[in-house]
């Protein structure tokens, strides 16, 4: 199976950007993100064969639909300057890669998950490393043809400029202009406001983010997918209320992030004999925070951590109700002074950082064990139509890291498929947890 690259190049918006546009800021909340590439691909099947003129027009039609789509995003076609922590927006562009495929998308979908997940890089058009220089584009695409005529778009985003819901926007403006009759209504809907950087300005002129490998070469990544179906999730949600209030209905994510913390807690303590603390970090999108809530179109970064933890003496003592309890109180936390912070005329930016702060002294800290959840969930690309209707599936890429969940909406859309990043030693013991065999499949 074979993947072969047929153009490389950079595609700049169709309309030049204005010079009073040259210097795009970054916000108090692009600055904590850290220079990494976002990747996400979506696949999908068409009805049409590769050599069909209708499919043909609708590949070619995809970079001239981007460029159009740039004219929107144009911090995403220039290049950041670590330096003076800025995006200088003179039209560098955007990378954009064609490519085939020797076979067709039923055969890769119909792989093995360790087969599958190993050809995940090939359908990417960078490493998620390469972020951060001052040669690097901000956005990177790659369109893959295959033999049935189905096609897959990866794409790797910076996260230094922009979170799910402005990557979600970026797709769905360029997906909706890529139809053949553009909804001009729904194209209002995924027009950009870039306000974060004035609402909440940087606090610093350095980039202190840390750096990553620019390669994963050499990395070994082990990574299970988990399936959640809607009926497992019904069935652990009839088990679990919150006892201070009964009317909430916990969320899919928040019964799923409860599920997994709790086996890795049991996990930990297996493997070492001895209860350490546990902590978790969930990354909140606040535009539903705020009041009133902010449309998924304001772009840039305005995303916040909520950190969850047990002691060493709850390790014991603590059931899935518990675990739920405290994720919940750590979600009320943003909901409450979080929020409030944010809408002050004069942000506190103490409490804003706090969060920040608290994830930074905690994983590095080895008497501590430490898992990052992230939630892809009910975000918009879920369904992204470029002419082909639905996704049929939808991936990240390889992530060096451990200790990472990233969740996603399974192809039913009330389901979850959690991909969970550990070794393979504790990846196999999660597998055998007794939870996560009656709730996953």
């Amino acid at each position: 199976m074979e993947i072969k690259t047929n153009i490389s190049k950079l595609v700049k918006p169709s309309t030049p950007t204005p010079s009073n546009l040259s210097n795009y800021n970054l916000s108090f909340f692009d600055e904590q993100m850290p220079n990494i590439n976002t990747p996400l691909i979506l696949y999908y099947t068409s009805s049409q064969n590769a050599q069909n003129d209708v499919h043909i027009n609708t590949i070619n039609h995809l970079e001239t639909s981007l460029t159009k789509a740039l004219t929107d995003f144009y911090p995403l076609a220039g290049r950041y300057m670590r330096h003076g922590a800025f995006v200088n927006c003179t039209d560098q562009g955007a990378l954009y890669v064609q490519a085939t495929a020797n076979f067709r998308l039923s055969d890769f979908l119909g792989l093995t998950w360790e087969l599958k997940y190993n050809m995940l890089q090939d359908f990417l058009p960078c490493e998620i490393g390469e972020s951060g220089e001052t040669d690097d584009p901000l956005l990177s695409i790659k369109v893959t043809t295959f033999k049935c005529g189905g096609v897959a778009i990866g794409m790797c985003f910076s996260h230094k400029v922009s979170d799910m819901a402005t990557m979600s926007t970026i797709i769905n403006n360029w997906a909706t202009r890529n139809q053949e009759t553009c909804n001009s209504l729904e194209l209002r809907k995924y027009s950009p406001i870039f306000n974060f950087a004035h609402d909440f300005p940087k606090r610093d002129e350095l980039d202190l983010s840390p750096r990553i490998p620019r390669s994963s070469f050499g990395v070994k990544a082990t990574v299970r997918m988990f399936s959640f179906k809607a009926n497992a999730i019904s069935k652990l949600r009839e088990k679990l209320t919150f006892k201070d209030d009964r009317t909430h209905r916990p969320s899919k994510i928040q019964l799923i992030v409860a599920l997994l913390w709790k086996a890795l807690v049991h996990i930990d303590k297996a493997n070492t004999g001895q209860s350490k603390a546990s902590f978790i970090q969930q990354g909140v999108n606040l535009r539903d925070k705020v009041v009133p809530k902010l449309p998924n179109n304001f772009c840039g970064n305005f995303v916040s951590v909520a950190i969850s933890r047990i002691g060493p003496d709850q390790v014991d003592n603590i059931d899935l109700q518990g675990f739920l309890t405290i994720l919940n109180d750590s979600i009320k936390k943003i909901e409450g002074n979080y929020a409030n912070a944010l809408m002050l005329t004069k942000k506190e930016y103490n409490v804003l950082m706090e969060p920040f702060l608290e994830f930074s002294r905690n994983i590095a800290n080895n008497d501590v064990n430490f898992y990052a959840f992230t939630s892809w969930c009910k975000f918009s690309f879920n369904n992204a139509d470029f002419g082909w209707g639905n996704p049929v599936w939808r991936s990240t890429g390889h992530y060096a890291g451990q200790n990472f969940v990233l969740m996603m909406d399974d192809q039913e859309g009330d389901g979850v498929e959690a991909w969970v990043h550990l070794d393979e030693n504790r990846l196999c013991q999660l597998e055998q947890d007794p939870d996560i065999q009656a709730y996953a499949i």
